[in-house]
């Protein structure tokens, strides 16, 4: 009796979900883990571990990814404002603690250690950030004194001190994108996207001039004033592939290049399976983002269209900056590949963005429910 409930269960829930999304997002997952087994050794070996270090780790945080797509998928709409509203608590407080005991990498502190396990809260706060203003733009009703529209702006600055306090400068244009991109959907007016606009300049000069790091890359990238090493390794590897690759692991190039597992990762597949290879993959994450907003068109429920809106532009922002990045179109950033780098953080976080999309986008086949739903 309770297998066949279970069995119920699972085959409502997988007549209700975007195959399509699911299933393109478990082949993009099956990529990274190939990938793994060639971009990984060469840095497990600089760190003295076990060539097969990240390969073993990277396999189990695959399950996981899984798992967590499933579980937030489960959820109704009240129940994923209410999950990630608990997470977007959690995150600050994270980032909070992570200005006291935090992790220093490269003159940022974005990773905490907690109870044995090391993790990037911003990358959960990125996803929940999200979720909450697209919470905040679809609720007009319940903001009668104060437009929420600049309950959310200011919401956006306090978000936008934190990650630039740690300092995570592609973090917070990521945010920033996909926040401007949420204001125009809910109907923000020409003026005050120009404001914004404006604002957002102004922060990004202010940025220019005040933090070290941020002006190093740009003026490397426009003047070549400084040390190109990655860059220009990068490149060499996407030249050294060709069309074909030299074949699974048989890449050299990543063995100088820093980061080749996570930042870097596109380049490890240029030189070992080649431009044909990188164009699929591409076309892979086009026609995942393609079926995302597909999904949506015709939707009535405010708040599913900024939500889902806004994390589809999330996922394809992220993906254009590490591959501009690794080709040279932009300077280079600390920003992962979505499923296809190292890292259980991004993992996950990319996991939690895809199971809120199946989630919203879900359609139950059991009953006909209101736009309100049941809480999960």
């Amino acid at each position: 009796m309770e297998n066949e409930k279970l069995n119920i269960f699972l085959y409502n829930w997988w007549r209700s979900i975007d195959r399509s999304i699911f299933i393109t997002t478990i082949f993009l997952l099956l990529i990274g883990c190939i990938i793994s087994f060639g971009a990984t050794p060469s840095i497990a070996t600089k760190y003295n571990l076990e060539p097969n270090y990240f390969v073993k780790k990277h396999f189990i945080f695959a399950p996981f990814t899984l798992f967590f797509i499933f579980f937030v998928s489960l959820f109704s709409k009240l129940g994923i404002k209410r999950l990630f509203l608990l997470t977007f608590l959690i995150s600050i407080f994270f980032i909070f603690y992570s200005f006291l005991i935090g992790i220093e990498n490269k003159g940022s502190i974005r990773w905490v250690s907690f109870f044995g396990y090391s993790f990037q809260p911003s990358e959960f706060l990125k996803v929940s950030f999200i979720i909450i203003c697209a919470w905040i733009f679809s609720s007009k009703n319940y903001f009668k004194i104060v437009n929420n529209q600049i309950i959310s702006f200011f919401l956006y600055l306090f978000i936008s001190s934190l990650i630039l306090s740690q300092p995570d400068f592609s973090m917070f244009v990521i945010i920033s994108i996909v926040y401007f991109s949420q204001l125009f959907i809910s109907g923000l007016k020409w003026k005050w996207v120009l404001s914004f606009i404006l604002f957002f300049s102004f922060i990004f000069l202010a940025a220019y001039f005040f933090m070290s790091n941020v002006k190093n890359r740009i003026d490397n990238f426009l003047f070549s004033t400084g040390d190109n090493y990655q860059i220009s390794k990068s490149i060499d590897a996407i030249k050294e592939g060709g069309l074909i690759g030299k074949g699974p692991g048989l890449g050299t190039v990543k063995e100088n290049l820093p980061d080749s597992h996570t930042d870097f990762i596109f380049s490890v597949i240029a030189e070992e399976f080649g431009l044909i290879t990188c164009l699929f993959i591409i076309s892979v994450f086009a026609y995942l983002i393609f079926k995302i907003f597909k999904r949506i068109k015709g939707e009535n429920y405010l708040f599913v269209i900024i939500c889902v809106s806004g994390l589809a532009i999330q996922l394809g922002s992220q993906i254009f900056i590490n591959i501009g990045s690794t080709i040279g179109f932009i300077p280079t950033t600390g920003t992962t590949l979505p499923f296809i780098s190292y890292g259980g953080s991004s993992m996950i976080s990319t996991a939690l963005n895809l199971g809120v999309i199946l989630a919203l986008t879900r359609v139950n086949y059991k009953d006909n429910m209101s736009p309100n739903e049941k809480e999960f």
